[in-house]
């Protein structure tokens, strides 16, 4: 099965980044690319069932479900599915008027191979981006582009440096907890409980959830904290500070005003006084 989009230029419109096309294979028969001098613009491949391998530097690396590889422009291009157990895969090539800056800022400096940390909503993304031209072909650009930005963005945010994770179940350990911190995260954080949730000690916890979510464990959930007082403010206007702050996880007025201050730049009471009016 093949679905293969191509669309017409539009650099003239210096959209931060735009497909040239995209695409997804289901176990192609003798998919095998070969290209010395590459393609003019970027190119990302994402495995999401079966086998293959590429070549990079001279040196064959097996690839599996879960994993990604990114080229630059204008690099040898060599990759090729395994025959046994034959490859599906989303990829696109896109190009764009600040996308060189922005993956440098990022850490993607050349062409490599990336395992991902969890990538259903990167498949989302490309689903999502495949629609939109199957349906409207380019009549809608600008939404085009928000999709293709989409798309980089959560392979971004889920890419590990290429490697056999032999933990990369774990992940899941993580990202299956994350909807209960959230809905615990007003009560005493103890990192210690939390850890033994997931059969972890708490060291590998704290590195394993730094890996998954890009903070720790005290961010996330005081993150989860800001969101719930936010709410609490402005769907009660008549509700004191002293209980926003209570029911949203801390016993002091003064502490909560004060990391409320530290992520938001202005107190609780101005927060509710800028939203409300």
């Amino acid at each position: 099965m093949y679905r293969e989009c191509y669309l017409p230029d539009f650099s003239d419109m210096q959209f931060f980044c735009f497909p040239h096309s995209v695409g997804f294979y289901s176990k192609p028969f003798n998919h095998n690319v070969n290209r010395e001098t590459g393609v003019k613009d970027y190119s990302l491949h994402v495995v999401m069932h079966g086998k293959g391998w590429i070549e990079l530097d001279d040196v064959v690396y097996p690839l599996k479900q879960g994993d990604a590889f990114l080229h630059f422009p204008n690099k040898k291009m060599r990759y090729y599915t395994s025959e046994d157990d034959r490859w599906k895969t989303y990829w696109i090539q896109f190009y764009g008027h600040r996308v060189r800056d922005f993956l440098f800022e990022k850490g993607f400096v050349k062409s490599s191979i990336w395992s991902l940390k969890q990538y259903a909503l990167l498949l989302t993304a490309f689903e999502e981006l495949l629609k939109e031209i199957e349906s409207n072909n380019f009549m809608r650009p600008s939404r085009i582009s928000s999709l293709t930005f989409a798309t980089l963005n959560e392979f971004i945010c889920n890419a590990l440096p290429y490697a056999n994770l032999k933990h990369n179940h774990n992940y899941d350990q993580i990202t299956n907890i994350l909807p209960l911190m959230q809905q615990e995260a007003h009560l005493p954080f103890i990192l210690e409980t939390w850890a033994e949730r997931v059969g972890l000690t708490p060291n590998y916890f704290c590195s394993l959830f730094k890996k998954t979510t890009n903070m720790t464990p005290v961010t996330y959930v005081t993150k989860c904290r800001m969101q719930k007082c936010k709410q609490m403010l402005l769907e009660d206007p008549t509700l004191p500070i002293k209980d926003v702050a209570l029911q949203s996880g801390y016993p002091s007025t003064s502490y909560f005003n004060k990391k409320f201050m530290e992520y938001e730049g202005i107190t609780p009471r101005e927060f509710r006084d800028l939203h409300t009016r």
